[in-house]
């Protein structure tokens, strides 16, 4: 017999019934036990891109439009569950520790709760979440203009999609954030935005083309910022890194009249 008799995980559960053993396992887990959930329906699935969204101060993503595709995944992040519904998206999935955020959620969409002591940033754990439901092409809002430690964590979190062979965006109101690790990205020329390059460890091979600035077979490093304000010259720009990891951001050279003053909650810019 179960020491639990009237236990709701399901029977092929390895923990069935053992509610101490099964709170023990999923402590170190994103997602709860199925006792836990409101009630059981199928994990969403994502067949495009991963729309996340973080709880940064609403200046960030003033001006910021994006919507979602036939198959695309919306992920809020704690207070990002406000902001998703503001950018007129539906979130399929709220996840954190919600130390930003205790308001209401929709009871058809899934939440997955994290203990406040934890490893992963609550971005990072939506991620992790996109990841495994299927998603490879992430764009994320929300994730600059808060609390800096937040910002260069969501900037290493581009870094890691990478070495998941997946690739990530975060959008903003007056930047743009992308990671290339051993390979090659492409942006159209953005008038009225500089264009940097930051190394994220030791780069070889770094060539840049389609710029005022041109290199070709670079190397970086993490402890010279030799690759910021450059400009577009031609109508596309090339970053190329043969080995490493490089964090191209482009930043609007006017910034836009936001709330620039605003402070944002505690945790909102995880």
């Amino acid at each position: 017999m179960p020491k639990n008799p009237d236990c709701a995980c399901p029977r092929d559960c390895p923990r069935h019934g053992d509610c101490e053993a099964c709170i023990t396992f999923h402590k170190t887990r994103p997602n709860p036990p199925d006792c836990m959930r409101v009630k059981r329906r199928p994990a969403p699935r994502g067949t495009g891109r991963c729309l996340l969204v973080a709880g940064g101060p609403s200046g960030d993503r003033a001006g910021v439009e994006l919507k979602a595709a036939p198959g695309d995944l919306v992920i809020a992040c704690d207070a990002g569950y406000p902001a998703a519904l503001q950018l007129g998206l539906k979130p399929a999935l709220a996840v954190g520790d919600f130390d930003s955020y205790g308001g209401e959620i929709a009871p058809d969409v899934e939440v997955v709760r994290t203990p406040v002591r934890k490893d992963d940033t609550d971005t990072m754990t939506g991620l992790r979440l996109g990841l495994s439901r299927g998603c490879r092409d992430f764009v994320i809002v929300g994730a600059l203009g808060g609390r800096l430690d937040h910002t260069v964590a969501n900037l290493q979190a581009l870094c890691w999609l990478c070495t998941q062979g997946a690739r990530g965006v975060i959008l903003s109101a007056d930047n743009r954030a992308w990671a290339v690790r051993d390979g090659a990205l492409e942006l159209p020329r953005m008038e009225g935005w500089y264009l940097s390059v930051f190394a994220a460890g030791e780069c070889e091979g770094v060539t840049l083309r389609g710029v005022e600035y041109p290199l070709t077979g670079a190397r970086l490093s993490p402890s010279m910022p030799i690759g910021v304000s450059n400009e577009f010259s031609a109508d596309t720009a090339r970053i190329e890194v043969a080995r490493g990891t490089l964090i191209v951001i482009a930043s609007r050279r006017e910034a836009r009249d936001t709330e620039k003053n605003e402070t944002a909650p505690a945790g909102a810019a995880e």
